[in-house]
C-alpha cells in the first residue's frame, strides 16, 4: 500500500515545492508590471498594456522553445536552474528602478521563465512509466503547487503594491527564485533525467550539445531585449509564429494513422489553438 503513495516515489514532493517558489517571480511580475509601469517608471497606459501583451505572449511562446532545448541540447534540471538563474538576476535588475535594467531585466526573467516551465513537467513525466496510476495524481500536485505559489505571489503583491514598495517586491521574487534553485541543487541527483535524446548521444556529442545549449540559452536574451524595444514588430511576428506553429499541428493531425492518437491529438489542438489565439 505504501508504494503506491504519491510521496513514495523520488523527486516528486521535491518539485511540488520547486514549483512553488519557482512560480512566485512569474506571479509577481504578472500582476504588477502595468502598475509598475505606470505608477513607477511613468510610460504611459497604452505603452505599458502592449509591454503587458508581449510579456505573456514572449512567455508562453517559449515554452514551445524551450520544451524542444529540454533533454536534446541541455538536461532538464540543468536547463531549470539555468532560466532560473536568470530569472534572479532578471528580478534583480528590474528592482533598481531604473528604465534601462527594467528593460534588460524583463528580458532576463522572460528567456528564463519562458525556458524552464516545460523542464518540471519533464521531471515529473519521467519520475513514472505510462502505465503507472499514481502519475495523474503527481501532476494534480504539481498544479497545487503552481496554484500555492501564484496565491503567494499575487498576495505578496497586492501588500507591496498597496505602499508602493516595488523594489522590495522584486526583492521578494528574487528571493522566491533563489529558493527554487536552491531546493533543485538539494535534490540534483534525484531529479536526472531518466530517458531522453540527449542521453542517448556519445560524450562529444553531449559535450557539443551542452555548449549550444548554453549558447542558446545566453543569446536569446538580447534577442527578447530587441524585440521588447519595438512592441510593433514583436506583434506582427508572434502573431505569424502562432499562425505557422497552429498549421503544423493541423497538419500532423490531419496526417495522423492511428485513429485514438488521432482524437487524442485533436482535443490537443482544440486546446492549444485557443492558447495560440489566446
Amino acid at each position: 500500500m505504501k508504494s503506491r503513495r504519491f510521496s513514495a516515489v523520488p523527486g516528486t514532493a521535491a518539485l511540488f515545492f520547486i514549483q512553488i517558489f519557482s512560480t512566485l517571480g512569474f506571479a509577481v511580475l504578472y500582476s504588477t508590471l502595468v502598475l509598475y509601469a505606470t505608477k513607477h517608471l511613468q510610460l504611459g497606459v497604452r505603452e505599458a498594456t502592449t509591454l503587458m501583451g508581449v510579456f505573456g505572449a514572449f512567455n508562453y511562446g517559449l515554452h514551445l522553445f524551450g520544451g524542444y532545448l529540454g533533454g536534446r541540447f541541455l538536461s532538464n534540471r540543468n536547463l531549470f536552474v539555468g532560466g532560473m538563474a536568470l530569472q534572479v538576476f532578471g528580478c534583480a535588475c528590474i528592482a533598481t528602478g531604473t528604465l534601462a535594467l527594467f528593460y534588460v531585466g524583463l528580458a532576463l526573467f522572460l528567456t528564463g521563465s519562458g525556458l524552464n516551465v516545460t523542464c518540471i513537467n519533464m521531471m515529473l513525466t519521467q519520475r513514472f512509466t505510462p502505465e503507472d496510476p499514481r502519475r495523474e495524481g503527481a501532476f494534480l500536485w504539481n498544479y497545487a503547487g503552481m496554484n500555492v505559489g501564484f496565491f503567494v505571489g499575487f498576495s505578496a503583491a497586492g501588500h507591496f503594491q498597496a505602499t508602493e514598495s516595488y523594489s522590495s517586491l522584486f526583492i521578494f521574487a528574487t528571493l522566491g527564485n533563489f529558493a527554487a534553485i536552491v531546493l533543485a541543487l538539494l535534490t540534483w541527483r534525484t531529479l536526472a533525467d531518466r530517458s531522453t535524446i540527449l542521453l542517448d548521444k556519445t560524450p562529444k556529442q553531449f559535450r557539443l550539445r551542452q555548449l549550444a545549449g548554453i549558447g542558446i540559452l545566453i543569446g536569446l536574451v538580447p534577442i527578447v531585449w530587441l524585440m521588447l524595444q519595438r512592441p510593433g514588430m514583436t506583434e506582427t511576428i508572434i502573431k505569424a509564429i502562432c499562425a505557422a506553429v497552429a498549421l503544423t499541428l493541423i497538419y500532423l493531425t490531419v496526417r495522423h494513422s492511428d485513429r485514438r492518437e488521432q482524437r487524442n491529438m485533436t482535443a490537443y489542438l482544440i486546446l492549444t489553438v485557443g492558447s495560440l489565439m489566446f
